[in-house]
C-alpha cells in the first residue's frame, strides 16, 4: 500500500506540472475558463467581476437635474451602444465640465468601448474634481487591474475600503490586484472578506480556492470550491479545480468524479481531459 501511495503522490507531482493558467470573460461566464494551475501550482486569480453597470445606478438626483447629452448617453448606454455614449458624454463634459458624474459615465462608457486610456483619463477628471468619488475610484482600479498595474490599483482600492468597507466589489478587486503583486495571503484574506460580504459570489470562492491550492492548504480549498460547484454547477472550470483539489487529498475517487461533470458541462476542456487521463491509471484500491 505504502508503495501505492508513493505512486499516487508521483502522479499528483506530475499534474502539477501538466496544468496552465487561462481567463475569462463575463460575458460568456458558463463557458470561459477561469485561472487553473501553472507548473508550479500558482494561479492568476482574475475573478469574473465586469460590472453590469446601469446609469439608474447613479443619484436620482443628478440624473433629474441633466438632460440633452446626458440623458441621450444613459439611454445609448444602457442599449450596450457604448461608441455613442462616449459621444454623447463627450458633449456632456464639455458642457459641464465641473459635474464628476458625467467624466465618470464618460469614463465608464470609453471603459465599455475599449478605450482604456480616455477612460482613466475620464475617471481621473471626475476624481479630481470630487476625490472621494467612490464610483471612479471603483471603476478607475478596474481599468488599472485590466491594464496589470497593480500598486496603482491598490492605492485606490484601498480609498474605496476606506469610503465603502463594505464593498463586496473593492474586496473582489482586491483580491485581483494582490494576486497580480504576488502577495498571496492578502488576496486571500480580501476574496474570504468578499465572500463574507456576497455569499453567492462564486468566481470569488473560485478564485480563493485556486490561491489556497496554490499555497498547499488542499483541505482548506476542498470545502470552498465545493460551494463553488454547488452555486454553479454549468462552470466546468469550478468542478476541475475542485478535483484538482480533491485530489491532493487524495480522494481519487472524487478527483475523477469532479473531472467527469467538468467533461459534461464542457466536452472539449482539455486540462479536465488530461486530469480524467492521468489519475484513471491510479489503481481504484489507492482511491478512497
Amino acid at each position: 500500500m505504502r508503495g501505492n501511495q508513493r505512486i499516487t503522490t508521483a502522479l499528483l507531482v506530475v499534474a502539477v506540472a501538466a496544468t496552465a493558467c487561462s481567463k475569462s470573460n463575463e460575458t460568456q461566464q458558463s463557458k470561459s475558463p477561469e485561472p487553473q494551475f501553472s507548473a508550479k501550482v500558482t494561479t492568476v486569480a482574475m475573478t469574473n467581476d465586469t460590472p453590469k453597470e446601469k446609469v439608474s445606478a447613479i443619484p436620482e438626483q443628478v440624473i433629474k437635474t441633466n438632460s440633452g447629452p446626458f440623458s441621450e448617453g444613459e439611454a445609448a448606454y444602457d442599449a450596450g451602444k457604448f461608441g455613442d455614449a462616449v459621444t454623447l458624454f463627450d458633449q456632456y463634459t464639455q458642457q459641464k465640465p465641473r459635474n464628476p458624474w458625467g467624466h465618470y459615465m464618460l469614463g465608464l462608457s470609453a471603459w465599455k468601448a475599449g478605450d482604456l486610456e480616455k477612460s482613466e483619463k475620464s475617471f481621473n477628471e471626475a476624481l479630481r474634481l470630487d476625490p472621494d468619488h467612490f464610483k471612479s475610484l471603483l471603476h478607475l482600479s478596474r481599468v488599472l487591474v485590466d491594464q496589470k498595474r497593480f500598486d496603482d490599483a491598490v492605492v485606490r482600492l484601498t480609498h474605496a475600503a476606506e469610503l465603502d468597507p463594505n464593498s463586496a466589489d473593492v474586496q473582489r478587486l482586491l483580491g485581483r490586484a494582490f494576486t497580480g503583486q504576488s502577495k498571496t495571503d492578502e488576496a486571500v484574506a480580501a476574496y474570504r472578506r468578499t465572500i463574507e460580504l456576497d455569499a453567492r459570489d462564486a468566481w470569488s470562492m473560485n478564485n480563493l480556492g485556486s490561491l489556497l491550492i496554490q499555497k498547499e492548504r488542499f483541505d482548506e480549498a476542498v470545502p470552498v470550491l465545493q460551494k463553488a460547484v454547488s452555486l454553479r454547477k454549468s462552470v466546468a472550470v469550478f468542478h476541475n479545480n475542485l478535483g484538482m483539489a480533491l485530489e491532493h487529498t487524495g480522494n481519487i475517487k472524487g478527483a475523477a468524479a469532479e473531472y467527469r461533470s467538468a467533461l459534461i458541462v464542457e466536452s472539449g476542456n482539455e486540462k479536465a481531459k488530461e486530469n480524467l487521463a492521468r489519475i484513471e491509471g491510479v489503481k481504484t484500491g489507492d482511491a478512497r
